[in-house]
């Protein structure tokens, strides 16, 4: 195999790969609190090793190394669930994994368990400040959460503090599922004063018209290598055909 298809063969894997991700993208259009993402490409020269005086010195050849998160906030979306919440700009909820270990999430459609936790749609408990799962007595009536994450009853009584934390970098931050972060060894920084907004979700921030087009360009960028691989197939045969003839 030649540097022509090699390099072609660089390029076509990368698209395959942004494929992926687009296709992820599109499926979480409607997932609340969902970020989408993007590939990161680099390309990178290596050393010819025959005498092909068209790739003489240097080849290049792409590589896709990873995945750039659009940390955009979403549109927010009013939906006067008592348990519903978001966050206004950078922060995460603190949820309990099913291992014990801490996740991190924006998406803050939550609901009562029946231990009376608040816990999300899929059963995690949702941590307090104290970094223990909050409690909602049940006869409390008319919770209400003040903006900085602090639960209320229509009484008075304070029954526990969402806690919210930041991250240096959040680009390190590993993806669990759709919505859901682990931290890997970063330590999350607690904000004291958070910014939360009851009976509001936020929407995923991808923009399904604009994935739409860029799936379609990606789809004939895809097409368009693998026509190139097919033509230079066809062409080392004919001459390797052409050369059997004349040797014959």
């Amino acid at each position: 195999m030649d540097n022509t298809t090699y390099i072609a063969l660089s390029r076509q894997q990368g698209l395959w790969n942004q494929l992926e991700v687009i296709a992820n993208n599109l499926a979480n259009v409607n997932t609340t609190g969902f970020k989408g993402s993007d590939t990161l490409f680099s390309q990178y020269l290596v050393k010819s090793r025959n005498d092909d005086r068209t790739f003489a010195d240097k080849v290049a050849f792409t590589h896709d190394f990873g995945l750039v998160r659009n940390r955009a906030q979403g549109t927010f979306n009013y939906t006067g669930n008592t348990f519903d919440f978001a966050l206004q700009g950078e922060g995460y909820f603190v949820v309990q994994g099913a291992n014990g270990e801490e996740q991190y999430t924006r998406a803050g459609s939550f609901t009562i368990n029946n231990n009376s936790q608040l816990v999300t749609q899929v059963g995690q408990p949702v941590l307090g400040s104290d970094g223990q799962p909050i409690t909602i007595p049940d006869n409390a009536a008319n919770i209400s959460v003040h903006g900085d994450g602090s639960i209320h009853t229509k009484d008075g009584r304070t029954v526990g503090k969402m806690r919210v934390v930041r991250f240096d970098s959040e680009r390190d931050l590993k993806a669990v599922d759709g919505t859901a972060f682990r931290a890997d060894g970063q330590q999350p920084i607690d904000i004291a004063q958070a910014k939360v907004a009851q009976g509001v979700l936020e929407d995923s921030n991808v923009n399904a018209i604009s994935e739409m087009t860029r799936l379609i360009n990606v789809n004939r960028a895809y097409a368009d290598v693998a026509k190139l691989v097919d033509e230079e197939h066809q062409r080392k045969r004919q001459a390797a055909d052409t050369f059997t003839r004349q040797t014959a």
